[in-house]
């Protein structure tokens, strides 16, 4: 018995030994994460405990909770596509991860969690590479930016291990290297800079921490002229709702030139920090549903509300085309007998003119077939209007304008556009003018919604698109196009607009269901309405 109790008190003392080693290796570990926490990283995997899911049941419907492994910050690490948007809920991590994919890009070194796993061909092997990082503003660059770069850069890059002797705060520019050998540097940017603070030497990645300007974007491209490969991140909240991000680079798998873009919506319950506590308040101060997709998911959705919503059905609507104009291959048969084609012309000298084309059968069914968005004057823009409708063999009718075209412009010479365009050769006949009065925005969106809308026997719309590139950018105002609202609407209710602004090609559509849109027989000439006659 008393050896039995002597051995029992040595394991005693042994266990009481060995917790205090694990407290010292747990302090040592400890501070060495804190004096160099770059390569003790460790990415959320999308694994979401029992917290995260019992959060996400609390402020989500059943259909809208993800399911299985979620996209998380490896995703974005092992992702080797040219253009990777993370769009991250709030404190979901994707401004740690946008600074650990720009130090690897400026020193070739993973974290140790990442070695193996981070694609070989992303590691750059030969040096100094420089990134830009663009921000929302200045303030926040000071209060969130700069201090997770400062956190996590690896310190042996550092001048003496010193920040102060790398980050220049006038340039704000960081530079670093190794042995003395600059390896690359991180320019910090902002959205409030104009647009040509933008120019200048070339670039080897471009980190958005949060969603730029489209023009920036643009300008940013330019910097990857003499690069190897185009290396782009988005790391951004959608904030913005149904922006230009949605529509360039969510929607579409590649870029007009080829290169590939791959898309991760990241929850902020994936990632391990997350303070569920924080994040729970964050959430019950939200004042939508939608809003509380988008905070927590990461999800893009319209923070005021889509004006046609799910009226418009990609599947349904967007039809492939189909000759409306001209005889069939074989003579039998003549389209232009069975469609006639009216169009919507929106006219300006400042940026680019729009027309809709939309054919009408003789059952009253409407198909757009065609759309015009050229940078062109009223001359250019007569005869591109007229090839069309040639080449097309359009059996054309009725044209109706923007009413804001006739208007005469003193500051360009008492140019009136809309005469211009009824005048002279190539002139468009059965010119028509809009009406602009209260209401007349909502009034042309209520017509159109309800061309939409399934007939209760057949089943189908009034209203088609074709399949075709030049008809993507009216599509997409179909889909993503948002009302305007008030910024307290709890108050002063709903606004009635819409966020009509950079849509022309939506306020072609309209203006022509202004007049009635119906089938004419054909006639040797579609005569001109006579109080718009010119002579």
């Amino acid at each position: 018995m008393a050896v039995w109790r002597d051995g029992v008190m040595d394991r005693a003392k042994e266990l009481a030994r060995t917790r205090e080693l694990i407290r010292e290796y747990e302090v040592k570990l400890a501070e060495a994460k804190a004096s160099d926490p770059f390569w003790y990283y460790e990415p959320s995997d999308g694994l979401v405990g029992e917290d995260g899911l019992g959060l996400m049941r609390e402020f989500l419907k059943e259909e809208d909770i993800p399911v299985g492994r979620l996209d998380c910050q490896l995703d974005v690490h092992k992702s080797v596509s040219e253009i990777v948007l993370a769009a991250g809920g709030n404190q979901s991590g994707k401004t740690v991860a946008g600074a650990i994919e720009a130090f690897i890009k400026v020193t070739g070194e993973v974290p140790e969690a990442l070695e193996g796993v981070y694609p070989a061909e992303r590691i750059p092997k030969t040096f100094p590479n420089h990134v830009r990082v663009v921000g929302v503003d200045f303030q926040t660059f000071m209060r969130n930016l700069l201090p997770t770069y400062q956190k996590w850069v690896p310190r042996e890059y550092l001048p003496g291990g010193r920040w102060d002797q790398a980050y220049n705060s006038e340039a704000r520019t960081l530079k670093l290297g190794k042995k003395g050998v600059l390896t690359g540097t991180i320019e910090f940017m902002t959205n409030e800079q104009d647009v040509r603070s933008f120019q200048g030497p070339p670039r080897h990645k471009v980190i958005y921490d949060e969603e730029p300007r489209y023009e920036i974007y643009k300008e940013n491209l330019m910097r990857f002229s003499t690069a190897d490969r185009l290396d782009v991140l988005f790391c951004m909240t959608p904030t913005e709702g149904m922006s230009w991000v949605k529509d360039a680079i969510l929607d579409r798998s590649e870029t007009e030139e080829g290169n590939t873009i791959e898309c991760f919506k990241v929850p902020s319950i994936t990632n391990k920090r997350i303070n569920i506590v924080v994040l729970r308040e964050l959430l019950k101060g939200l004042g939508s549903y939608d809003e509380i997709r988008m905070r927590l998911l990461g999800e893009f959705v319209s923070l005021s509300g889509l004006v046609y919503g799910r009226l418009f059905n990609k599947n349904i609507h967007v039809i492939e085309p189909f000759p409306v104009g001209g005889k069939s291959p074989d003579g039998k048969e003549d389209y232009s007998m069975t469609y006639f084609v009216v169009r919507g012309i929106d006219p300006h000298l400042v940026k680019p003119s729009a027309c809709v084309e939309l054919a009408v059968d003789r059952e009253g069914i409407e198909y757009v077939v065609g759309c015009y968005l050229n940078d062109a004057d009223t001359e250019i823009l007569k005869k591109e209007l007229s090839d069309r409708a040639k080449t097309r063999k359009y059996r054309l009718g009725w044209s109706i304008f923007d009413k804001s075209a006739d208007s005469t412009l003193r500051i360009i010479g008492d140019k009136n556009i809309f005469t211009e365009m009824t005048r002279g050769e190539d002139y468009i006949p059965g010119a028509f003018k809009s009406e602009k009065f209260t209401g007349s925005i909502n009034a042309g969106v209520d017509e159109i919604k309800q061309l939409l809308k399934l007939h209760p026997v057949t089943g189908k719309p009034k209203l088609f698109f074709f399949n075709i590139p030049e008809l993507k950018p009216l599509i997409q105002a179909m889909t993503s196009m948002e009302r305007d609202s008030y910024p307290n609407e709890e108050s002063k209710g709903k606004k009635d607009r819409i966020k009509e602004g950079k849509w022309d090609l939506h306020a072609c559509l309209r203006y022509i269901h202004q007049r009635p849109v119906v089938w004419c027989a054909p006639m040797e000439k579609v005569p001109e309405p006579v109080e718009e006659r010119y002579v």
